[in-house]
């Protein structure tokens, strides 16, 4: 059986991208495994040992109650979005949080990550760093990333950009069992003057390849790629953004939250990134 793990700090973000990881898990017959993370504090060295102790249970044990208090609320939104049959596994851990994220990942085989992003949280800046795309680029397996507006529809239109390398190549044959349990299509996207077209060699190789499957391939000449993709979403009605993680730049510009109010509309489409290796 699949798995995914869900981190939370059981905010409005985090519950709003947990309907995506849900919906995610139903798509994929996977056991939800949900995370909630917390740190300790650093104590002074020279404070008193015994109280030390003393502070350090009182924590773990308030940690524990507002997690087992939060459990219910979870498991009434599956219930509420029809999804309170999907198996959950509820995980709390003390430490950094990316370190926890890559061991569990490790440990438990996980095959995606379902997150919540805004931007602002305290939550998502510590494992992010300083923005989603660190870890995207942190762990090796694909980060689906919901922004904080986003608001769960059926994925029927997807987007992928692509250079038309190996790796791309590797990322749409994983995509696809995505696009037909939703029976969904996949629009590949390439933006770019490199002289790639619907006439190259690369593209007729992968339009054999991927015949018969639910994929198209649109071309687009321009160096403004960000903007290109912002237009593609809207015109083409794009519910998923998939893309390789060799193109940090756009996934930095995607969640950012210094983007005019026009870019910052299409933070409202999740973002699923595959990684190069």
């Amino acid at each position: 059986m699949k798995k995914i793990l869900f981190p939370t700090d059981f905010s409005d973000t985090a519950n709003n991208a947990l309907v995506y990881a849900l919906k995610m898990a139903e798509n994929r017959n996977a056991t939800l495994y949900i995370l909630h993370v917390y740190e300790m504090p650093v104590i002074s060295a020279t404070a008193n040992p015994m109280m030390i102790q003393d502070v350090y249970k009182t924590i773990e044990l308030g940690r524990f109650e507002n997690f087992k208090d939060n459990v219910p609320s979870i498991r009434k939104i599956a219930e509420d979005n029809n999804l309170g049959h999907i198996p959950m596994h509820f995980i709390l851990e003390e430490g950094y949080l990316i370190t926890i994220l890559k061991k569990i990942v490790k440990d438990e085989n996980i095959d995606m990550v379902v997150m919540g992003t805004s931007g602002l949280s305290g939550f998502e800046k510590k494992i992010l760093g300083s923005n989603t795309a660190s870890t995207i680029s942190a762990l090796t397996i694909p980060v689906l990333s919901v922004p904080h507006d986003a608001v769960y529809k059926a994925i029927k239109s997807i987007a992928f950009t692509t250079v038309f390398d190996q790796h791309d190549d590797a990322a749409l044959s994983k995509l696809l069992p995505i696009a037909h349990r939703n029976n969904a299509i996949i629009k590949c996207l390439h933006i770019s003057n490199d002289g790639i077209n619907e006439d190259s060699e690369v593209v007729q190789t992968w339009k054999q390849k991927y015949a018969g499957e639910p994929v198209e391939f649109h071309f687009v000449s321009s160096k403004e790629t960000e903007k290109s993709i912002f237009e593609f979403i809207d015109n083409e009605s794009i519910d998923l953004i998939a893309s390789v993680t060799r193109n940090r730049n756009f996934f930095e510009k995607i969640f950012t939250t210094s983007l005019t109010k026009k870019l910052a509309y299409h933070t409202k489409i999740p973002v699923l990134a595959y990684h190069e290796h």
